[in-house]
């Protein structure tokens, strides 16, 4: 690893390495450590903020070791052996099934002593890794409906998988790199559409019937819409958190209350907001324009990643950038919309913000794949 990372300093590597990216994503952890700090603090003390800051710097400074060293790797390597990952991938979300571990009734995690491991995040790796050679492999066919649907049954598996755990969110998420990578192969529109459809219209039936959504997820989705005045009192607790989340949003008004001057935030009024609500922390100790900043800081990273997918001349490293944008947008749009109030809360953190350590590794891992495309996007630089 340590020759690898040496080889960075090289010239012919240090021009191909996109630091732009990088710096944007030192920036976010950065950010990032500073909420965790002040969230853990207002909960439960500036010992305990100070302890989960350095287990996540910890996770931070790993992870750029490993992005780094992942992006000196080449990227067609990755998906060697892709029906093996495939195979692992759906191994470990049925092994949940029997020794998960079991969090406010969600089955999500493998113990392995003090650490925790969530497989749903490694299935977002491995979907993009083996969905591109599929992509590959297929080339034009992706037009036909038969090879479309089987696109479709090669996410549709771990999605489902996933989804009774239950972790909604993340399956939403496969689902969002599934659309972004056969888009990007070439397939047809009307196929796409066809699916988009026929999604609208189960998720309608299971509405009606009350199957293929969990009653605590209808919930959600009903309090977003719902007149506080007329909830009950256990719609009132299910709508808690979302309510603080918008609350602490819109006390940051435009420059911030200051850090560790939130109120919302300083008292932990808002619950788990070091991990999906660490936005409403951090909106509310920087405002409005701090707000602005960390989003466009995301944007520059995704907007890098559309350069790299523009500038590739090679079909897998660009299905692999489409599939990491997809995943990296998806969950920064919907994380900040669940904040805001604008979507219902669902498990889906802020990439390199949120607390976590799998979920830290894994987006390092991504963007680490992306880096690789990105230095070897044009055979005569590389």
């Amino acid at each position: 690893m340590i020759e690898a990372l040496q080889n960075l300093i090289e010239p012919r590597h240090r021009k191909n390495i996109d630091w732009i990216l990088i710096l944007c994503v030192v920036l976010i952890m950065c950010a990032s450590l500073a909420t965790i700090y002040s969230a853990f603090a207002g909960h439960f003390g500036p010992a305990s903020g100070m302890k989960q800051m350095v287990k996540q710097g910890f996770f931070y400074v790993s992870g750029l070791v490993l992005m780094l060293y992942i992006s000196t790797r080449d990227y067609r390597s990755f998906p060697r052996n892709a029906n093996v990952l495939y195979g692992v991938n759906i191994a470990l979300l049925l092994l949940i099934r029997v020794i998960g571990q079991e969090k406010k009734g969600a089955a999500r995690w493998i113990s392995i002593g003090d650490f925790q491991f969530q497989p749903s995040e490694l299935a977002k790796i491995i979907t993009i890794l083996t969905l591109a050679a599929f992509l590959v492999h297929v080339g034009s066919r992706i037009k036909e409906l038969p090879v479309f649907l089987q696109s479709l049954a090669h996410v549709g598996i771990p999605m489902f998988l996933i989804k009774i755990q239950p972790d909604l969110g993340t399956a939403l998420v496969l689902g969002a790199i599934w659309l972004g990578m056969v888009f990007l192969a070439g397939a047809d529109w009307k196929h796409l559409l066809a699916v988009l459809l026929a999604g609208m219209l189960l998720l309608g039936v299971g509405w009606k019937t009350g199957k293929g959504l969990d009653k605590f997820q209808q919930d959600r989705i009903n309090v977003l819409f719902m007149s506080r005045k007329n909830m009950s009192k256990a719609q009132r607790d299910l709508a808690y958190q979302a309510d603080q989340g918008i609350a602490a949003v819109g006390g940051g008004q435009v420059t911030g209350q200051g850090f560790r001057q939130g109120l919302q935030t300083s008292a932990g009024f808002v619950p788990e907001n070091w991990t999906d609500f660490a936005f409403s922390a951090f909106a509310e100790e920087q405002g409005f324009v701090g707000s602005v900043a960390l989003i466009a800081l995301y944007l520059l990273v995704i907007a890098r990643g559309l350069l790299c997918i523009a500038e590739s001349e090679d079909l897998l490293g660009r299905l692999i950038v489409g599939g990491v944008v997809s995943y990296l947008g998806f969950h920064v749009f919907v994380n900040v919309a669940m904040n805001c109030s604008l979507a219902p809360v669902v498990g889906i953190p802020l990439p390199l913000f949120s607390y976590g350590g799998t979920a830290a590794w894994i987006n390092c891992t991504a963007l680490g794949i992306l880096l690789s495309v990105r230095m070897r996007r044009r055979k005569l630089q590389f």
